[in-house]
């Protein structure tokens, strides 16, 4: 049966950090700071050393590139198991040493392919593009929690998958919403979901996620995963309405100043 490690180690690979280093079981990743994602400690397994000593070793590797340390702790949809998980309890030891806890929570779900939406009848004709680069337009409608511009440095996260796909609807030369699919390890994965601020409930979000996954399906792919924040309540339902199902959660950690 897959585990919650399994899954992350093959979602690892689909957003990756610019720079990337094991300590131990655990991935070091950095990328200027840009998302989460991509500038976290992955625990995979044990650091092969002693905590305080393994905490020490990341501390100075963040911190000797201008970030602050910090770790993300995927942990079990049930919190009140009686057995804690590898990962719940680091996250114990992590409170105990006053790391804190990042806002911003997330669910990791799953869905089967396919997903049973024709996209002919939520696209409403609309075209339907999808290619390896980011065009312009794609880029310029991607707002990573709200930056009006994107650091040089997002192009080389948003490519760093083995394979990845942007896939927009588009009327016109306007675009009113954008995915991005990547593909690792045998699984789909879906990140930056946009929609234009000025079309939302117009039904592209299912749309663009149903391109997404059709994308995903043409690649011989039965299997898609995205990330959502725990209170983006719209979202969640939207997915689940889709098919997508819970498969666990995630935080993060930073270091004490």
């Amino acid at each position: 049966m897959e585990t919650i490690i399994d899954l992350e180690r093959m979602a690892a690979a689909h957003w990756r950090g610019t720079e990337e280093e094991w300590l131990g079981g655990w991935l070091l990743r950095a990328a200027e700071g840009f998302t989460g994602r991509a500038n976290s400690v992955l625990p995979l397994g044990d650091p092969g050393m002693p905590l305080d000593d393994a905490l020490a070793a990341v501390t100075r590797w963040y911190r000797a590139r201008g970030l602050p340390p910090m770790m993300v702790l995927p942990t079990p949809l049930d919190s009140h198991a009686r057995a804690l998980s590898p990962a719940q309890a680091l996250d114990h030891h992590l409170s105990e040493r006053r790391w804190l806890t990042r806002p911003g929570p997330a669910f990791v779900m799953l869905a089967r392919l396919p997903l049973g939406v024709p996209l002919d009848s939520v696209s409403a004709g609309r075209e339907v593009k999808a290619s390896p680069e980011p065009d312009d337009g794609w880029a310029a409608r991607y707002h990573y929690r709200g930056q009006a511009d994107l650091p040089p440095v997002a192009r080389k996260v948003l490519t760093s998958a083995p394979q990845q796909s942007f896939v927009s609807i588009r009327d016109g030369d306007e675009v009113l919403a954008i995915a991005r699919l990547s593909v690792a390890g045998g699984l789909a994965g879906i990140t930056a979901v946009e929609v234009h601020p000025d079309r939302r409930r117009q039904g592209l979000g299912v749309a663009i996620t149903a391109a997404a996954c059709l994308e995903a399906e043409q690649r011989g792919l039965s299997r898609v995963f995205l990330q959502v924040e725990v209170d983006n309540g719209p979202a969640r339902a939207l997915y689940k309405r889709l098919g997508f199902r819970d498969s666990h959660r995630y935080h993060y950690r930073l270091a004490p100043a």
